[in-house]
């Protein structure tokens, strides 16, 4: 790293007023825009994107004007220049952000609707205007935020708020009658302050992938216990949420979480108690439906196949029992922490990887061979047809074959940013399910056919290498692995949900975050 950047980054620290901006912009949006609601779920998405981007331009005046200040007054403070200091020392990162805002601009330019491609409201308003805020939050957090464990609590508090509020909708009783008006057949698919059970259940993800991580790698009791209490509100509400989108972003934090703790004694039983706090979540609820019959709405989701499970009692009996010997052992011989080799994350790889294939074998069996029958009602998971997901099957087939149609040109940089729903107008006119389809249901390929080839690829490039960033530099830091699988959690039920400016902004809130700290922790050892 240059002598420029260094002083750059030491004088970004030294600047109380900057720090205020930025951590008080990180708590507006973090823990603000979740809580935030003007008039029920009537224009709960427009508010929130006007929320947000009244946010986000409030920072950048009060940045520049913080800039001129220094520059009147010849203070040396983040250097003389915000340009620079935005985007002094590039990294890849950074890099596949400014591909992936490039090629959404020029989409934007070539579209047939430049109009709708810039405002996006056509669709859900994540066109060029929103995406400009999203990348300029991007690299003002991800330079100037200093990093404060306050900041990740709010956003868990506003977040547990966000999750108890959504718990007393599944007992249907609307504390602040916000279903009131509303037609009772919608009443079930909104909730809490969020929305709609994906996009909620896509928020809360979020939440339990923090907690839980933060609960997991915290070496302080009092915050442990702290996050414990989160990690367990946001598996009632992710569960509650009746979405089963829940249960990628949940089978993203199981699956991946043992790759950080599996090198300890303490860490292997710290997954211990995680996975019996998560069955006992659920065996609980299975109680609540029992107890309760027509207060609640009831599980009709993946979970369901969970709940039904005969021996999920057992199982929470079992876990609950190692757990307590394990610790009595260890209490009585005076045991301490004992280190690992990576012979469990190997084992655990391999299980994974055995998973998988089973997956890709029903798949393949059910899909291709015709044999959904022996699978019973979990085949109705994996046949995919046009009734797939809620009509998913049938969004994207037709997104597909409308995307195979464009040019090569059009292909690369896509039809422009928003313009899903004109695009697939004529294709899907008069289709069976009486429906418009603005949105592929599908972030990934919502980008591919807005913003093709170029701007999809530089998207993933852009959040894959935050991931790795954080994970290579900082996996001893419970906070930014923390974020990060706020992150991972999020671009995993991705696959089956929506890019709105409800929950998004949040996410790349947090792909600023995990940058800061990345570039903290970068610039810390180039100095020593």
């Amino acid at each position: 790293m240059t002598e420029f950047n260094r002083n750059s980054y030491k004088r970004g620290e030294n600047n109380p007023l900057v720090s205020l901006v930025i951590g008080t912009y990180v708590i507006l949006v973090g823990a603000g825009l979740p809580l935030f609601v003007r008039d029920r779920y009537f224009d709960i998405l427009i508010a929130k994107y006007y929320y947000y981007c009244i946010c986000t331009i409030a920072m950048l005046i009060l940045l520049i004007g913080c800039f001129l200040k220094q520059r009147i007054n010849k203070v040396n403070l983040l250097g003389n220049n915000l340009f620079k200091t935005i985007f002094a020392n590039l990294t890849l990162t950074d890099c596949s952000v400014l591909v992936f805002y490039l090629i959404a601009v020029l989409s934007t330019i070539a579209s047939d609707y430049v109009y709708e491609s810039f405002w996006g409201n056509e669709g859900r308003f994540t066109g060029l205007f929103l995406i400009t805020w999203y990348v300029i939050s991007y690299f003002c957090v991800s330079r100037l935020w200093k990093f404060k464990k306050f900041h990740i609590d709010m956003i868990l508090i506003a977040g547990i708020l966000v999750c108890l509020f959504g718990i007393t909708d599944y007992f249907k009783m609307d504390i602040f009658n916000f279903k009131a008006p509303m037609v009772v057949e919608q009443r079930a698919i909104f909730t809490s302050t969020i929305g709609n059970i994906n996009t909620y259940t896509a928020y809360v993800g979020i939440i339990a992938a923090i907690s839980t991580v933060l609960f997991a790698l915290t070496k302080e009791s009092k915050r442990s216990a702290f996050y414990y209490f989160c990690m367990i509100i946001s598996f009632f509400a992710i569960i509650m949420g009746v979405s089963d989108n829940a249960y990628l972003s949940l089978a993203a934090l199981f699956s991946l979480l043992p790759l950080f703790l599996f090198n300890s004694r303490i860490g292997i039983r710290k997954y211990l108690i995680i996975l019996a706090t998560f069955f006992t979540v659920v065996q609980s609820i299975d109680w609540i439906n029992s107890f309760f019959g027509d207060g609640v709405l009831g599980i009709d989701s993946a979970f369901n196949m969970v709940i039904n499970f005969w021996g999920l009692h057992f199982l929470v009996i079992a876990l609950w029992v190692i757990i307590f010997i394990w610790k009595g052992v260890d209490v009585r011989l005076s045991r301490g922490n004992k280190l690992y080799s990576n012979t469990f994350k190997y084992i655990w790889v391999s299980i994974l990887s055995v998973i998988l294939m089973a997956f890709f074998y029903v798949c393949y069996d059910i899909n291709i061979l015709g044999n959904s029958t022996k699978y019973g009602s979990l085949s109705s998971y994996f046949v995919f047809n046009d009734n797939w997901g809620t009509n998913r099957g049938y969004i994207w087939r037709s997104a597909m074959e409308r995307f195979s149609e464009l040019s090569l040109w059009k292909k690369i940089i896509g039809f422009g940013p928003e313009t899903f729903g004109i695009f697939l107008l004529q294709k899907t006119a008069n289709n069976p399910y009486n429906q418009l389809f603005d949105s592929a249901h599908n972030e990934y390929l919502h980008l591919l056919v807005t913003v093709g080839f170029a701007g999809l690829i530089s998207y993933l490039l852009f959040v894959i290498s935050n991931i790795w960033n954080s994970c290579r530099y900082r996996r001893n830091n419970p906070y930014t692995i923390a974020v990060a699988f706020g992150v991972i959690c999020y671009s995993v039920q991705a696959f089956v949900n929506i890019n709105l400016p409800i929950t998004t902004p949040i996410f790349w809130l947090l792909l600023g975050m995990v940058a800061a700290k990345s570039f903290e922790d970068t610039t810390k050892t180039d100095n020593n």
